[in-house]
């Protein structure tokens, strides 16, 4: 049976894939850092919750056990992003996954001038070396981060991020989680 293994469950990605997989009759467990409300509520909805960090290898290897597919999400304000890609390719390796979904970011590039943009890079690399398809998403931002700038698009008629002259692409959450969004989820689960 197929089962899909999401990372950063309680958060507005990880969600949101889950919303759509859950719709889609897709079998989904989720990967928290501790049993509460939101990880509850996704029980109550079907969702096998396990409890683990993603920089503990045993407990990414167990949460992959018996998964087809997998979406893996860091957050970009904790460190850690390399060891926790490297634990987390090697489990899926060992656990026998079929493809990834990694979550990263559009500036991700070996010559980033932020080290966070260049470990992104550097983990979609270790990714692309498990052998295993991997789909990397590079969203330059989410459209639901339109809200946190509102104020300033009313009231000053300014769209306050760092485009220049370029035309930014957004990504709306709830159509990154639809089929096609998801990638190689979609392509390993149908």
């Amino acid at each position: 049976m197929k089962k899909v293994l999401i990372t950063g469950a309680t958060g507005a990605t990880g969600g949101n894939a889950i919303k759509k997989l859950l719709e889609l009759k897709v079998p989904v467990r989720a990967l928290v850092h501790k049993v509460d409300e939101r990880s509850e509520k996704l029980s109550s909805q079907g969702v096998e919750i396990v409890r683990g960090d993603l920089s503990d290898f045993e407990a990414v290897s167990a949460a992959l056990q018996g998964i087809t597919a997998a979406y893996f999400v860091f957050p970009i304000q904790v460190p850690g992003i390399l060891e926790a890609t490297a634990f987390f390719a090697l489990a899926a390796i060992e656990q026998g996954v079929g493809a990834i979904v990694n979550m990263s970011q559009i500036s991700a590039r070996r010559i980033a001038k932020s080290h966070a943009a260049q470990n992104h890079w550097i983990a979609e690399r270790l990714l692309d070396r498990s052998g295993i398809p991997v789909t990397h998403l590079r969203p330059t931002f989410f459209a639901e981060w339109l809200m946190y700038l509102s104020e300033s698009i009313r009231e000053r008629n300014m769209f306050p991020l760092p485009f220049g002259e370029n035309t930014p692409s957004d990504v709306e959450l709830a159509r990154f989680a639809a089929p096609g969004g998801l990638g190689e989820l979609d392509r390993t689960l149908t």
